[in-house]
């Protein structure tokens, strides 16, 4: 038998989920920043980045907003001091 527990979600999931996400997309965005530095290293190899390269393709859909291409520059030149040519296109 269903009780209205098992139908509502608890306060700690709710929680969580708030949380949780933002949290997600954060480090989503951040995530940029190592991949381009072992990248520059060779450490991550052409075929890998590639392959990696998908995951970063929503935040390519949103780098020809000029603050958001501001904000990946900054944070990839001067952050993570990778050169890449005056621009990170992603």
């Amino acid at each position: 038998m269903h009780t209205d527990r098992f139908i509502l979600p608890s306060s700690r999931k709710i929680k969580f989920v708030a949380v949780g996400i933002p949290c997600l997309l954060i480090f989503y965005v951040l995530s940029m920043g190592p991949f381009v530095k072992l990248q520059g290293y060779g450490i991550i190899g052409e075929r890998t980045a590639n392959v990696l390269g998908i995951v970063y393709v929503p935040l390519a859909l949103l780098a020809p907003i000029p603050g958001v291409r501001s904000f990946f520059n900054w944070y990839i030149f001067h952050v993570w001091n990778c050169d890449t040519m005056g621009d990170n296109t992603l």
